[in-house]
């Protein structure tokens, strides 16, 4: 077990001049290959919130050196939060510098990566033996897509023009979108919510005595060590022999549990996919779902994904709670708002053009003239409670 410590954590500092680092000068932003890892390591080692927050990215790593992307190389506290988490996983840090609108766009690249994950279907048909919670909480909503905090984008209005020259314009609205922004408005009732079943903090064992737990009783204390405030955050590490257990709060590294046998370390990890309600079989590609409870007369999310990793699966467990999920929920809501008005603009514009085709068609009847106004005043009033609840999200 390593616990933070007053150790001088400059030693894990080196090549602070400007583009210092070992990293060819030459690097290939655009590459597929150097995004994927940039985004890999920032599930491993530096969570984005905290990439976001103080202006860094882990790029790559060389022997046991990690190359850390920095737009301001003399922000000491940066400096002191990355070489005090990396220390714990016995990595040095060499300094690229990198330019703000490099940064932007690969969180931005690295958001809608996560956004692009689909999440598997979630079967109805689920043991007692599954769940955390009691076995007579109410079922859970399905899993949703989940989508990591986003910088604000204005969508730009369709051209008319554009659309006029592309007849076969795509205005099907996609189900998964009309389901998540009705769950984003409509949300469960506090007293609908599975209650979640955790031991109280009095209640839990010493650090030493977790991996001698059942999975199951193992992931609640996890869990519980995670859950009092804000973000907190765990991360399921597979090493060679071993395996490695990491839970930070708000962004900062509060301990590690270390060595972890890989009979425990899967143990707790298939109890994290039964959580989830992921199959247990070794997965090919991420799997991302969040699930919300209600815990002592509070709304949490709990949000989980499963990747595989250089020595087989990891994991990741975030919980959202209080401020920080309701601004996750209010992004959410933005976000799912502009899509839904991106849509209906599209579908107006189509509109006009069936309209204008028809007033040159001399056999068009008057049914399907009136047929298309009562489309245009529905179209115009969808517009407007979908601008509303843009406005409202903004808010």
């Amino acid at each position: 077990m390593a616990m933070l410590s007053s150790q001088d954590n400059s030693a894990y500092i080196q090549n602070q001049g400007q583009n210092s680092s070992p990293l060819n000068s030459e690097f290939d932003w655009n590459s597929q290959e150097r995004r994927a890892e940039i985004f890999r390591l920032i599930e491993v080692y530096l969570c984005f919130e905290a990439c976001l927050y103080h202006q860094i990215l882990p790029l790559t790593v060389e022997d046991e050196t990690l190359i850390l992307g920095m737009v301001n190389p003399q922000d000491g506290a940066a400096l002191e939060y990355a070489s005090r988490i990396l220390a714990y996983v016995n990595r040095t840090v060499s300094i690229y510098v990198i330019t703000a609108e490099q940064h932007r766009e690969l969180l931005s690249a690295y958001l809608n990566f996560k956004n692009s994950v689909q999440v598997p279907p979630t079967s109805t048909e689920v043991s007692p033996q599954n769940e955390l919670e009691p076995e007579q909480s109410p079922p859970t909503t399905p899993s949703t897509l989940i989508a990591e905090y986003e910088f604000p984008q204005q969508l730009p209005e369709p051209s008319p023009t554009a659309v006029n020259t592309n007849p076969s314009l795509n205005t099907h609205i996609p189900l998964q979108t009309l389901t998540n922004l009705e769950a984003a408005i409509n949300p469960k009732k506090i007293e609908d919510l599975p209650i979640l079943c955790i031991p109280h903090p009095d209640d839990l064992n010493p650090l030493g005595l977790l991996p001698t737990l059942p999975p199951k009783q193992f992931l609640a204390e996890l869990i519980a060590r995670v859950i009092n405030r804000g973000i907190g955050r765990l991360y399921f590490e597979r090493l060679p022999y071993k395996g490695r257990i990491l839970w930070s709060e708000n962004g900062v590294l509060q301990s590690v549990l270390e060595k972890l046998p890989l009979s425990v370390f899967q143990g707790g990890l298939n109890e994290l996919k039964r959580f989830a309600k992921l199959p247990l079989q070794t997965i090919a590609e991420p799997k991302q779902v969040e699930r919300e409870y209600l815990y002592q007369q509070q709304r949490l999310m709990v949000r989980i994904r499963v990747m595989p990793g250089m020595y087989g699966e990891e994991a990741t467990l975030q919980v959202l709670r209080g401020a920080a999920l309701k601004f996750y929920q209010q992004q959410q809501l933005a976000k799912l708002s502009n899509n839904a008005l991106g849509i209906s603009q599209q579908l107006s514009h189509k509109l006009h053009e069936l309209q204008a085709r028809m007033l040159k068609n001399p056999n068009v009847s008057p049914d399907q003239i009136e047929a298309l106004s009562v489309l245009n005043r529905l179209l115009y009033n969808l517009d407007n409670q979908i601008e509303n609840f843009t406005d409202e999200a903004k808010k």
